[in-house]
C-alpha cells in the first residue's frame, strides 16, 4: 500500500461519514425502480454525481429506458478501476416490513426495498466516488462508474455499456453477498418459458379437449426429473457446484386465447406458460442448455402427442424477465484485484475476507461479472449484505460502510 492511499484512508472519516452514507442509501431505497422502471432513479443518480462536481450522464439503453455513467479523474485514457451496480431491484414479495421505499434503521440494519439487492451497493458506489472527489487527490487513471438497467434481465445495461466501448483495467460489482467473500466464480442463468397450447373445451365435454395447464404440469414434472444431459449423454454437471443443474419453476398462468384469458373457466386452459430459471456450472455454456433442453422437449412431445409444446428462450417480452444469456464466470480466485479488496478491507474497517473464488451456496448466483470478465476485465463481487432471517429485507450499516470505504481505497490505489 503506498503512502498516498495510507493517507487517504487516514481522512476517511471525514471524506466518507457513515450518517450520509446512510441517507444516501436510503434516497435510493425512496425511489421505486422495478426492472423495467429504473429511470427516475437513473436521474437521480446522475443529479446527485452533478451536485458532487462528478461527471455523469445518461445513456438510453431502450426508448424512454435510461442508464447513468460517471467518470472521477481524467478524461482521457483507460479506466484503472469500475464500480459498477444494477438500479434495478427484485420484486417486493408478501411479508415487506412497514413502508418499503421508507428507509428504517434498527441498531445495524437499515430496512427498505431494494437495499439488499443491490441499493446498498449503489451507495457505496456512490460514497466512495465522492470520498475520492472530495480529497482532491489527482487521478492518474479514470475511475469509471456504471449504474446500471437489467441486470435481473440477463444483464442488458452492462450488454449496453460495452457495446458503447466502455471498459476498464479491473471492476468490482457489490452484489450482496457479504464484504466477507470476494467472488470470481458463479453459475450461468438462462431463463426460457415452457409454452403449452391445446384444445379448450367445456366442462361437459373435457374429454374432447387438451386441457394445456394439465400438460404443463406434466412437463414441468419431465423437467424435474431430468438429470439435462448433453447429446453425447455428459451431464450438465460439476463437482465444485454439486447441487446444479437447478431449476425453478416459479412462475405459471393458463388461460384461453393468446394473452391467458383467466376469464370462463368453465373451459379448460388452452394455452399454459410457466416461467423457468435454470442454473448451471461452468464450463457449460448456453449452446449446451439449449441441446441438454431439446432432448427434454422431444421426450414432452412424444408424451403428449396432442399439445403443441414449445421452449420459448428468451421467453415473451410481455412477462418481463429478459433473454439475455448470462454464463457463468470462471476465475481464479488468486487475482490480484481479490488480494487487493482483501488486503484494504482489513485497513478500513474490522471485517476480513474469509472467501474468495468459489463461495457456496452464494457462488449460484448470476450477475453482470460474467460480461465484463467476459470483455477481458478483471473482476469480482464484493458487496455489503444483511444478517438473519429477514436478510433480503436488509442490508448491515456497518457492511455497507466497509465496502464503501474499501472502494474509495481501492480507486486511489488503482487509479491514482
Amino acid at each position: 500500500m503506498t503512502d498516498r492511499v495510507a493517507e487517504f484512508i487516514a481522512r476517511l472519516d471525514t471524506l466518507l461519514p457513515e450518517s450520509e452514507l446512510v441517507e444516501l442509501a436510503a434516497g435510493l431505497a425512496a425511489i421505486p425502480s422495478p426492472t423495467g422502471g429504473e429511470t427516475e432513479l437513473a436521474v437521480h443518480i446522475r443529479d446527485l454525481l452533478e451536485r458532487n462536481g462528478i461527471r455523469s450522464e445518461l445513456h438510453e439503453v431502450s426508448a424512454g429506458r435510461q442508464q447513468t455513467v460517471g467518470w472521477v479523474g481524467p478524461a482521457e485514457g483507460k479506466p484503472g478501476l469500475l464500480l459498477n451496480g444494477h438500479l434495478d431491484i427484485d420484486p417486493l414479495v408478501l411479508g415487506h416490513p412497514d413502508d418499503p421505499y421508507r428507509a428504517r434503521r434498527v441498531g445495524d440494519k437499515l430496512y427498505g426495498a431494494g437495499l439488499h439487492n443491490m441499493k446498498s451497493g449503489l451507495a457505496a458506489i456512490l460514497a466512495a466516488a465522492m470520498a475520492v472527489r472530495r480529497s482532491e487527490i489527482e487521478l492518474n487513471k479514470p475511475l469509471l462508474l456504471e449504474f446500471v438497467v437489467g441486470e435481473l434481465q440477463g444483464g442488458l445495461g452492462t450488454r449496453e455499456a460495452l457495446r458503447r466501448g466502455l471498459t476498464a483495467e479491473a471492476a468490482v460489482v457489490p452484489e450482496p453477498y457479504s464484504v466477507r467473500r470476494v467472488i470470481t466464480r458463479t453459475a450461468g442463468v438462462y431463463k426460457f418459458a415452457v409454452v403449452v397450447r391445446g384444445v379448450s373445451a367445456h366442462t361437459s365435454r373435457s374429454h374432447e379437449g387438451v386441457d394445456a395447464l394439465a400438460v404443463l404440469r406434466g412437463v414441468c414434472d419431465l423437467l424435474e426429473d431430468n438429470r439435462l444431459r448433453l447429446p453425447d449423454g455428459a451431464a450438465l454437471y460439476s463437482d465444485d457446484f454439486p447441487t446444479l443443474p437447478r431449476l425453478q419453476i416459479a412462475s405459471m398462468v393458463a388461460g384461453r386465447g393468446e394473452a391467458h384469458d383467466l376469464s370462463g373457466v368453465s373451459y379448460c386452459a388452452d394455452k399454459a406458460t410457466a416461467l423457468v430459471d435454470l442454473r448451471y456450472p461452468p464450463p457449460f455454456e448456453p449452446a449446451d442448455v439449449a441441446d441438454a433442453l431439446r432432448d427434454v422437449l422431444s421426450q414432452a412431445t412424444a408424451r403428449y402427442p396432442r399439445a403443441h409444446i414449445a421452449f420459448d428462450h428468451p421467453p415473451d417480452p410481455v412477462f418481463g424477465v429478459g433473454g439475455t444469456d448470462m454464463p457463468p464466470m470462471d476465475v481464479p480466485g488468486d487475482s490480484a484485484i481479490v488480494a487487493d479488496v482483501s488486503k484494504l478491507l482489513t485497513e478500513v474497517s474490522e471485517f476480513t475476507v474469509e472467501e474468495t473464488g468459489l463461495a457456496l451456496p452464494y457462488s449460484y448466483c448470476g450477475n453482470d461479472t460474467t460480461h465484463l470478465s467476459r470483455a477481458g476485465i478483471e473482476c469480482c463481487l464484493f458487496g455489503p449484505r444483511g444478517a438473519g432471517a429477514d436478510t433480503e429485507h436488509h442490508v448491515l450499516v456497518s457492511e455497507m460502510s466497509a465496502c464503501a470505504r474499501t472502494l474509495a481505497a481501492l480507486a486511489v490505489l488503482r487509479c491514482g
